[in-house]
């Protein structure tokens, strides 16, 4: 039987199983219940919660504000559960922003995923590690769920089994498709600021605005 060795920095989460979640809600005044969630996922091992943010957006404007816990109970709850020995920077939060429609609000919760402990430590007896993954879109997924295999399977030029099937990609880039230190090409936070800026400007309209960043996130 394999033992967990733990994070290289001391008690801290596992390096190789830290995952973001974002949840999107109608009314952050509805987080009573997402808090029991979390509350029983943390005791029963599934996750361990490092650390959670709150934003909320107007329904006629580009700002996004964070939510300070002092100004929420139930998000004083949430971080009452929380590690926070690793945080969600300012820009890591900022490209959460950028996905926020109008009147909507988004809770970012950093977590530990517990119950894949015993996979990493398996995987490190055996002299590899976990070494990538990326939830899925919802999209993806329901795509991929409606499409039909239409034949059989072959063998690439290159020595890859190949589907010839209409099944679509659940992949949205290549595990650890990232230019130098994590950060990706296009930097969809940036992208939005520049447009809300514009819109400011009176260069935009709100519309244009609302179109050019559902764009720039999606890319």
């Amino acid at each position: 039987m394999s033992v967990h060795t733990g994070s290289a920095y001391g008690n801290g989460p596992d390096a190789d199983l830290v995952e973001y979640v974002v949840l999107t809600i109608p009314d952050e005044n509805g987080l009573a219940g997402v808090v029991g969630t979390v509350q029983q996922l943390v005791e029963s091992g599934v996750i361990s919660l490092i650390d959670a943010v709150l934003l909320t957006r107007g329904a006629d404007t580009p700002t996004v504000t964070t939510v300070a816990p002092a100004e929420h109970v139930h998000l004083a709850a949430l971080l009452a559960l929380a590690d926070r020995r690793l945080r969600l920077s300012d820009h890591d939060v900022a490209l959460a922003a950028a996905t926020l429609d109008p009147a909507v609000a988004i809770l970012m919760l950093l977590v530990e995923d517990r119950w894949a402990l015993a996979l990493a430590d398996a995987a490190r007896s055996a002299g590899g590690r976990v070494s990538a993954g990326e939830r899925v879109s919802r999209e993806r997924v329901l795509a991929g769920l409606a499409q039909r295999r239409v034949g059989p399977a072959s063998v690439a030029a290159a020595g890859h089994v190949r589907s010839t099937s209409t099944r679509g990609d659940l992949l949205s880039r290549g595990p650890q498709a990232v230019q130098g230190h994590g950060v990706l090409a296009a930097d969809a936070a940036a992208q939005v600021t520049r447009r809300a800026t514009l819109l400011e400007q009176d260069m935009l309209t709100f519309e244009q605005y609302e179109i050019q960043r559902r764009r720039a996130v999606h890319e």
